[in-house]
């Protein structure tokens, strides 16, 4: 592939087109009618072939003619993510919300508790492939995908979607930041996936080895916040242009970031709401509230899923034509659920880190900032007759065993963690 801007080669447009012209400028009206369409089709086939869907609906008094427009969903209690560890141990292996054999499940995803979600036989079911494109991804671009491919279904979904635009995806995954500078290099990669930190973490490898200026010119991050200042780095020091998205491992991705950088635009295939965290209701638009999806995918229909993040949404106009309503950001969480270096951590994992040592009379998850970098430390006070060096041994251990992440650990006097106290405090400050 000739990289743009080499002599006689023309620059490939990044900033202007559509994925899908019809679907991204719908008028209000028929977006909701395209959206009140797929959800009747999509209820209707969760009740016939996913009995955790219709034990859902019929403990609320529904059936699927209850279910037909997207003022219709109001009616069903939202179903959070806390609760699948428990409906999938009474109805293994999915908790009976996957629709289709197991023979037709392509792979099996697992988040912390542990929770498996199904990746079925159609092809787009992370609906990535628009935020991809309004990004700036175009065919031809090569790219490093450094997302896990390991359990998580980011790096897979993003995969297919790059495919999907015409892109040559080189699997890199995470780590070894030495050899992906190389890969870059020798290939000619053009294109990015994976965390802003570890974006600049390559960049600053690059200069470390002498390797000069990586050939990156496109990049979508996610995973972890975005700071302004951060992306001014990569597009003005870099020649970067970086965008982001925004998805879980349940829903996929449901909103991106466009030429403008103006908010997320909503996807199509996805019916987002925000809504009052303890009772559910939708808010109107303009108010910060839990975001609660509801996306157009047929192996694993997750119907009113609330994803615990907080954020706005307007009807605004956006410049780019584009007309889906946009997130105004990512506000934080309604629970203590925190994501730390692309990983979330539960408080139940800090109690089970916590019993790995003896001798923990009480604990904290502390997560901070260290210029781009997320920390984790867990903060502890011993009982009296515990020994300091074994225990944090064992809760470093924990830490990496437990939550996948390195952390460290401090010993703090009694009293200094309050009985109350969250068990995951996040100090981070955001731009």
């Amino acid at each position: 592939m000739s990289v743009a801007g080499e002599p006689g080669v023309k620059k490939i447009d990044r900033r202007t087109g559509y994925w899908n012209r019809e679907k991204e400028t719908m008028s209000a009206g028929a977006r909701e009618a395209y959206q009140s369409h797929w959800l009747a089709e999509l209820v209707r086939h969760a009740w016939d072939r996913a009995p955790g869907v219709r034990r859902r609906l019929e403990h609320a008094r529904l059936t699927p003619a209850g279910l037909r427009t997207v003022d219709d969903l109001a009616r069903l209690p939202v179903i959070k993510k806390s609760e699948m560890p428990d409906l999938q141990k009474a109805d293994p292996p999915f908790g009976g919300f996957c629709t289709v054999p197991m023979s037709k499940v392509r792979r099996i995803f697992v988040s912390p508790g542990p929770i498996f979600e199904p990746m079925g036989p159609e092809v787009s079911g992370f609906h990535a492939e628009t935020g991809l494109f309004a990004g700036g991804f175009r065919a031809g671009d090569i790219v490093l995908n450094t997302f896990a491919y390991h359990l998580t279904p980011a790096a897979h979904e993003l995969d297919e979607a790059l495919s999907l635009i015409g892109c040559t995806v080189v699997p890199t995954g995470v780590g070894n930041t030495e050899i992906q500078v190389q890969v870059a290099q020798k290939l000619g990669a053009t294109g990015y996936l994976g965390t802003p930190s570890f974006l600049m973490t390559l960049l600053k490898r690059a200069e470390e080895l002498g390797a000069g200026r990586l050939g990156f010119h496109v990049a979508q991050v996610g995973a972890e916040a975005l700071p302004e200042s951060l992306r001014r780095q990569f597009e003005e020091e870099h020649g970067i242009l970086t965008r982001q998205g925004f998805g879980t491992a349940d829903i996929g991705m449901i909103a991106f970031e466009c030429i403008e950088k103006n908010g997320m635009h909503l996807v199509d295939d996805a019916i987002t709401q925000v809504c009052d965290p303890q009772t559910g209701e939708p808010l109107p638009h303009g108010q910060i509230g839990e975001i609660v999806a509801t996306v157009n995918q047929a192996t694993y229909p997750m119907i009113r899923f609330a994803t615990g993040d907080l954020t706005i949404i307007t009807d605004e106009s956006c410049p780019c034509g584009r007309t889906s309503p946009r997130m105004l950001g990512w506000r934080g969480r309604a629970d203590e659920v925190t994501k730390v270096r692309g990983m979330f951590v539960h408080p139940r994992q800090a109690d089970e880190v916590a019993a790995r040592a003896r001798g923990v009379a009480r604990h904290q998850v502390i997560v901070g900032r260290e210029g781009h970098q997320d920390t984790l430390v867990l903060r502890v006070e011993l009982a009296p007759d515990a020994e300091e060096k074994p225990v944090v041994a064992a809760l470093e251990s924990a830490i990496r065993d437990v939550m996948k992440l390195r952390g460290t650990v401090k010993v703090v006097p009694p009293g200094t963690i309050p009985e109350n106290a969250k068990k995951i405090s996040d100090e981070r400050t955001w731009e």
